[in-house]
């Protein structure tokens, strides 16, 4: 099966075309950047550049994954859109997939904890062991995610967040980061879980394909916060 993937959930951008059959990853071609450009400016020249360094067009992809978040809002949205209108153009299925468990897949053994910094005092996070979720994403204060990594052995950290995280837990020893190029987002990870989903039966049509934000978009906050003191 081919696999073109997209994570555009924080600053790094990712896209990959991948084979996988039998869950095994074969032949792939990605491109990931970290730089100043938008995602709405890099995403699909991303895609381009890895269909063609793999040698295949977009008629050639059997389905298209795509981080669906959480993570930035503008991130997600932009993500999950240019997936759902890819997906339709060639009548194929999509998946949606957690960055979180796409990073957590990245890394790899032991106990894995991803944080993408969700403002506001929070972490977009989740708890991985060998590949396998413990929790379901959350958005939690540094507090809560402590609590939760306080009894376990060695934990690796990784995501956009892994620095401030850290930082604000300079007296917890069994916390360590991951290495940098394990903790940034990564399209073959995203990939590798959409098949996952694929074979469940998970994969939906682009019409289904929904942005997953766990918390309320700020512009949206704003707006009921003003209506709410409106109507005081």
């Amino acid at each position: 099966m081919l696999i073109a993937s997209l994570d555009s959930t924080a600053v790094t951008a990712s896209a990959a075309i991948c084979e996988i059959n039998g869950g095994k990853l074969g032949t792939y071609s990605v491109f990931t950047v970290k730089n100043k450009l938008t995602h709405s400016e890099i995403l699909l020249p991303l895609l381009e550049n890895a269909l063609k360094q793999y040698g295949a067009t977009i008629k050639d992809v059997d389905l298209f994954a795509v981080s669906a978040g959480p993570g930035s809002f503008t991130g997600v949205r932009i993500g999950a859109a240019t997936v759902k209108g890819l997906a339709f153009a060639e009548n194929k299925p999509c998946v949606g997939v957690s960055p979180l468990e796409a990073m957590a897949k990245t890394v790899g053994r032991g106990y894995v904890c991803p944080v993408m910094d969700a403002r506001r005092d929070q972490f977009y996070t989740a708890l991985f062991k060998d590949g396998v979720r413990i929790t379901e994403d959350s958005a939690l204060s540094v507090e809560e995610i402590k609590n939760q990594l306080k009894d376990l052995p060695e934990v690796t950290i990784c995501g956009d967040g892994r620095d401030k995280f850290l930082s604000l837990c300079a007296e917890e020893g069994n916390l360590f980061p991951a290495s940098d190029a394990m903790t940034d987002q990564n399209a073959v990870s995203v990939a590798l879980c959409g098949f996952e989903l694929f074979e469940k039966g998970l994969a939906v049509n682009p019409e289904s394909l929904q942005p997953i934000y766990l918390r309320m978009p700020q512009a949206e906050r704003e707006r009921l916060e003003r209506e709410k003191s409106s109507d005081s």
